[in-house]
């Protein structure tokens, strides 16, 4: 921190100080880890350890370098108060220089008329250099405050001029003081440019507290009783400034212990609240949300009235002091004309607030008070909790940013998670139920609807809802629809504290409901406005700035999601009429066949299809085809896939030069993704002979009932949509009564669970076991084993055929 912007309580700062200089220093290395231990000057050379003990353990950050400090200026207090004249003065002066790491001290002592003299002195032997410091002492006297001079060169006085002659840089001095009575002054020099810290400042206050006890011993007063007053005081003095220093270690230790705000909070009220014996206290900090004060840390205070304060700035005491930055002492606040009051306490008989700073303001009020009679807090109790107050401050503001951090890494991560859970479906109904449980989760809310602006007419129509103690979709529309239509007008988000009190707003169900608080988001894809979200909570409340921000955000999210639902659902409807369309609507009665069929699709839509194509009066063609996937591309592509096929098939009688010119005309129009595969067979009435070809299907299953055999029909073709110009092998097979004929996609065979398949074997075994079923029957065997396998779910879809030849046509 540059000492420019240093606030430190009765303390003048001269002009002209360096701006790079910096508040304390860090201990070298050879000083770290080493403890005092307690001594007393009982000689040279056992005081002069012990000061360099104290140096070392003053120039560092640590509990133990502070516990050093504190355990030596202990030690200190009684040999100075027990040590006699000029020995007194040489020690208080030795030991300051030593605190301080400076390299001339001198203590000077007013005599009788009031004029300066020198008690002690350490390494200053220059005249002129002791002239200068007694001038330096004599302002610092007159002005009541410590002296400080980081740089006597940029200081316009005259003093400075011969300090820095005498090859001085740097000078602090402070009073030795009595009560209100001035007894004389300590000035520290330095060689060196320093900027002596807070801490230095202090360790000299109380150097000059023993100092200015010697002073009042060596003057040997008649009044005895009076003199031993004066020591007393001046010791309860000293003791005091040990226990500051002690209370500041602790505050420090406990506010870098944790970044919790709330158990920082209670920490440092605790230990404010002990240090200036207060009954009652309390942290307030100006809320990032409303910009009012708050309370967020009490002791002694009625719990209602901590829950419901929330102050304007400027208004009372507190708000005066988070206002103007400025501490205040306050005995009768109905006598202050500074203070605005909502209401006056009037059994506190005296208060303190100061304000809590950071670089960028103030963000909050420490206040301390008591109802003791005759207790009031005086100027040393303000300057130490202005002191905590400091320290406070900044570890707040560190917490508060550990906070926020955490909220939005929290936000984001809750944002990412409801992106992953409403865009893992496609499903209307799922995305709308997932939507609103999340919205109850990341706003605290107890119930959520959505509307949906219908596509056509542009109305509200109700989508889902959750959380009411009705099941009745109209109690849904009728809470949320007044909000909904002022989000619909606006295109904004709408943030109701308490929709009760609106009439606006409010509904009969809502008020049934014990409904308050609300939040209504807009849902828009690409800015065009697809639902409005509104949510409801039992409680009366304002939604937090961080819940705030990330409204948005979720609306655009949903509505994105619901707009890819619809489109799914339309194009699903598309597809689901298709896929109708490519199945036979009834299955033709052809006389000497039984023909049975099944379709399993993997999904709603899929992209298998069987097929009976009547070529005349003795020939019946026979196709099952499977595209690659199961959704609605799929079914597309089955589509045009069948009329072109059956398009051929009328117009040639091989089944080889059908697949060919289909699977032309299909590399022609269709990208290299999509990939058929088609088995085709005509089978001649009068003949009764099956003529076949493959294009990558599965092979078909024959039973052939003289021999009690399956035989797999096998014929070289390569999927249609892979090259044009592709021949494909073309086969005969004989049928007979009794035989059975079974035509299917890979989705039967390849079905597995546990890496164990479902085989072609399976379908030989069923076909020769269920042969003197119909086909129908033969067909729903097949089908209910394959769902006996794979537990009922089936990952790809399955088309079958099964054909039973009856009796040779027009057979008696």
């Amino acid at each position: 921190m540059p000492l420019n912007k240093l606030r430190m309580p009765s303390m003048k700062l001269r002009k002209g100080l360096l701006p790079e200089l910096k508040i304390g220093h860090s201990a070298s290395s050879e000083r770290q880890g080493r403890a005092l231990r307690p001594t007393q000057f009982c000689g040279p050379l056992r005081r002069s350890r012990m000061l360099k003990g104290i140096a070392h353990a003053g120039s560092g950050d640590s509990s133990e370098d502070r516990y050093g400090i504190v355990l030596a200026l202990s030690q200190l207090t009684h040999t100075l108060a027990s040590a006699e004249g000029p020995a007194a003065f040489h020690a208080a002066a030795e030991t300051a220089a030593t605190l301080l790491r400076a390299q001339q001290a001198i203590v000077f002592l007013k005599d009788d008329d009031g004029e300066l003299t020198v008690g002690g002195v350490v390494g200053a032997k220059d005249e002129q250099l002791i002239a200068a410091a007694r001038d330096i002492a004599e302002e610092a006297l007159s002005l009541n405050v410590p002296l400080l001079i980081p740089n006597v060169s940029a200081d316009p006085h005259s003093y400075a001029r011969k300090v820095e002659k005498s090859g001085q840089a740097s000078v602090l001095c402070v009073a030795m003081r009595v009560g209100d009575t001035n007894v004389g002054a300590i000035v520290v020099m330095s060689a060196d440019l320093r900027a002596f810290s807070p801490g230095d400042i202090e360790l000299l206050h109380v150097v000059a507290s023993h100092a200015a006890l010697a002073a009042i011993r060596s003057r040997h007063t008649t009044d005895a009783e009076t003199t031993r007053q004066e020591q007393d005081d001046l010791i309860r003095l000293a003791d005091r400034k040990i226990q500051e220093l002690s209370l500041l270690n602790r505050i420090s230790e406990a506010m870098s212990s944790t970044l919790d705000l709330d158990a920082l909070l209670k920490i440092a009220l605790e230990e404010s609240l002990a240090a200036v014996d207060a009954g009652a206290g309390s942290i307030m900090l100006i809320s990032e949300e409303t910009g009012r004060l708050e309370i967020v840390a009490s002791h002694g205070l009625d719990r209602k009235w901590v829950e419901t304060t929330s102050q304007e700035i400027g208004k009372s005491i507190a708000g005066w002091v988070a206002e103007h930055g400025e501490s205040v002492l306050v005995t009768d606040a109905r006598k202050d004309a500074r203070f605005v009051m909502p209401f006056y306490r009037d059994n506190i008989t005296s208060s303190a607030s100061v304000p809590l700073k950071t670089k960028g303001g103030v963000i909050g009020v420490l206040n301390v008070n008591t109802v003791q009679p005759g207790k009031t807090f005086d100027e040393r109790d303000l300057e130490l909790l202005m002191t905590v107050a400091n320290q406070m401050a900044v570890a707040i503001e560190n917490a508060r940013l550990y906070a926020r951090v955490n909220r939005r890494t929290k936000q984001l991560s809750s944002l990412l998670q409801i992106s992953r859970t409403i865009t893992s479906t496609l499903n209307l109904d799922d995305v709308l139920n997932r939507l609103t449980t999340e919205m109850c989760a990341l706003f605290q809310l107890d119930a959520c609807t959505v509307l949906l602006v219908d596509e056509v007419s542009g109305r509200l129509r109700f989508g889902y809802g959750t959380g009411l103690k009705t099941r009745r979709k109209y109690a849904y529309y009728d809470i949320a629809a007044p909000l909904a239509v002022r989000v619909k007008q606006t295109g904004r988000k709408l943030v109701v504290r308490d929709v009760s009190s609106s009439s606006s707003y409010a509904t009969e169900i809502s008020q049934a409901e014990g409904l308050k608080a609300a939040v209504a988001l807009p849902l828009k894809n690409h800015g065009r406005l697809v639902g409005i979200a509104v949510g409801f909570a039992r409680e009366a409340r304002r939604f937090p700035k961080s819940q705030n921000a990330i409204m948005k955000p979720l609306g655009d999210l949903a509505g994105v999601a619901i707009h890819n639902a619809r489109v799914y659902r339309r194009k699903y409807r598309i597809a689901d009429m298709l896929q109708h369309r490519l199945l036979p609507a009834e299955i033709p009665q052809i006389e000497g066949l039984d023909i049975g069929c099944k379709f399993l699709p993997a999904r709603e839509v899929g992209g298998d299809y069987y097929d009976l194509i009547p070529l005349g009066p003795d020939r019946i063609g026979l196709v099952v085809s499977d595209v690659a996937g199961s959704d609605i591309e799929a079914a597309e592509y089955t589509t045009m896939g069948k009329h072109v096929l059956r398009v051929y098939a009328r117009e040639c009688v091989s089944p080889a030069q059908v697949l060919t010119k289909t699977n032309d005309l299909i590399c022609e129009d269709v990208s290299a993704e999509v990939f058929i595969s088609s088995f085709y067979g005509v089978i001649d009435l009068g003949k009764m002979v099956l003529s076949y070809a493959n294009a990558g299907c599965e092979p078909a299953a024959l039973y052939k009932a003289k021999d009690q055999k399956v035989l797999t029909l096998l014929a070289d073709g390569i999927l249609l949509g892979i090259r044009g110009g592709s021949v494909y092998e073309e086969r005969e097979v004989a049928l007979e009564p009794g035989d059975v004929l079974a035509v299917y996609t890979d989705g039967l065979t390849e079905a597995s669970v546990s890496n164990q398949r479902f085989g072609a074997a399976a379908v030989a075994q069923i076909l020769a076991a269920s042969s003197h079923l119909t086909a129908q029957g033969i067909a729903d065997r097949l089908h209910d084993a394959l769902l006996e396998f794979v537990h009922g779910r089936v990952t790809d879809d399955v088309a079958m055929l099964v054909v039973k030849v009856c009796r040779p046509r027009n057979s008696a």
